[in-house]
């Protein structure tokens, strides 16, 4: 029984790793309505007020300490009352309590309850405000280190990572949604990066065509094309490395008729958001964007790299090992978040006189990234694939050996049976029954041999 028991344990496969996937995926609703819940809607009015306020502080005169200064001051406030919201109390001071309608109210009660529910992360950022001043002014009251600015202008590397990482976690968690069984299939790498590409390629022209009409204001196709033929071939070389740089574990894949169909799937979305981040690129350098155009669509991907990260923190995976944060309180701590991530653009745009460098740097780091995440998330999965084989091979390698000592132990018998069965052979002659000869009792006197007494 011991011994069972020990292979039990050592041949149980692992947990099915893209089903792990799959399930985080499922939060994903929950998180956007906690997020954009009515209830909660001033406080994300209010990030887009004061990101802007402090954005233009940031680049006047002398202004980028006063930036800096608020934009720790409100990141720590939000993530304070993250911390604390577990509370009724305080839970209650920061959403819009009972049956009320907020879509119904008035410009008055919206700004009344706007600043109702803000009220408390506002008074937390002001007290540490005024307590970084106390602690760290040197010639005047919003006098910083030049350590506050710095660090906050360096975070932007963080996000822009964690920004392709999240991407990676959601992307991956939808492509290991309604898979086959896993069972031995036959695929060809080649047809499968032929497809991609042609899919990459068009996608790469409409937003060309789309972007050049946008900006230049006529339908000029052949111009769009001849104009930007230089980012079509980075695009086609970025996808031809990566495809080339992935193509084992492509190859691995098109053996198993669930994994195929993840690869293909995943690779196809990472191939696609990292193109979409060489086009922005492109863009900025190359296409006459406004600066106001490149301010609206990073405040976008500013809300997008923060929603997903939080959704990746409260996906099944981590949430429950990250106690800190949940479902319950992702939007401060997607506030504080917020805070962060613009401080960290508004500073680096000062330290550089142009927010188009700053974006550009970003989006560089993020398909970094994504292409880094798309060849990890590969071989993750089919590592722990490669196990399951081991595991499986094993497990059929014990059946197999445990039916032929079976086998055996039918088929071939002790000695001492054999033996046994020759002597009962030999037996089969003797006659029970009838003239047997002289019994041992005949020729003996019982008389003489047993005395009686009285």
């Amino acid at each position: 029984m011991e011994g069972e028991t020990s292979v039990e344990r050592s041949t149980s496969p692992p947990e099915d790793l893209l089903k792990e996937l799959a399930a985080n995926e499922t939060s994903l609703i929950a998180l956007i309505k906690t997020l954009l819940s009515p209830k909660t809607m001033p406080h994300l009015f209010m990030i887009v007020l004061m990101s802007t306020a402090l954005y233009f502080v940031a680049n006047s005169n002398n202004g980028e300490d006063i930036a800096a200064l608020g934009f720790i001051s409100l990141s720590l406030g939000y993530a304070i009352t993250a911390i604390f919201s577990a509370n009724e109390k305080v839970r209650s001071w920061i959403t819009v309590t009972g049956n009320v309608d907020v879509s119904q109210f008035n410009m008055f009660q919206k700004v009344k309850a706007s600043l109702k529910i803000c009220a408390f992360p506002l008074a937390v950022a002001i007290a540490i405000g005024i307590l970084i001043m106390i602690l760290f002014s040197q010639d005047s009251a919003t006098d910083l280190p030049a350590v506050f600015p710095i660090s906050l202008a360096s975070l932007f590397v963080i996000w822009a990572i964690a920004q392709g990482r999240s991407f990676s976690s959601w992307a991956s968690s939808l492509s290991a949604k309604n898979l086959p069984d896993k069972q031995a299939t036959t695929g060809n790498i080649v047809t499968l990066a032929v497809f991609q590409y042609t899919v990459i390629l068009s996608l790469s022209l409409i937003g060309l065509i789309g972007f050049e009409f946008l900006y230049e204001k006529e339908w000029d196709i052949t111009n769009a094309i001849v104009s930007n033929v230089v980012f079509l071939v980075i695009a086609s070389a970025a996808f031809g490395l990566t495809a080339f740089w992935t193509r084992e574990a492509r190859r691995t894949a098109m053996h198993d008729k669930a994994l195929k169909k993840f690869t293909r799937r995943w690779t196809l979305f990472a191939h696609i958001f990292a193109t979409w981040h060489l086009l922005t690129v492109w863009r900025q350098l190359v296409m006459s964007q406004q600066t106001i155009e490149i301010f609206i669509e990073e405040v976008l991907l500013m809300m997008f790299t923060v929603f997903m990260a939080i959704w990746t923190l409260t996906s099944k995976s981590i949430g429950p090992k990250f106690k800190l944060l949940s479902t319950e309180n992702a939007l401060p701590w997607g506030l504080a978040f917020g805070y962060a991530y613009a401080g960290s653009v508004a500073m680096l745009a000062t330290a550089l006189d142009d927010i188009t460098y700053v974006m550009v740097i970003g989006h560089i780091i993020a398909f970094l990234t994504i292409t880094w995440m798309q060849r990890s998330i590969l071989n993750k999965v089919l590592s722990q694939h490669d196990v399951e084989v081991d595991v499986q091979r094993r497990i059929d390698e014990h059946a197999s050996k445990t039916a032929v000592l079976n086998k055996k132990e039918v088929e071939v018998k002790p000695a001492s049976e054999e033996q046994n069965d020759e002597v009962w052979q030999e037996d089969e002659d003797v006659q029970w029954s009838g003239e047997v000869g002289n019994t041992i009792g005949e020729d003996v006197e019982w008389n003489k041999v047993i005395e009686l007494e009285d």
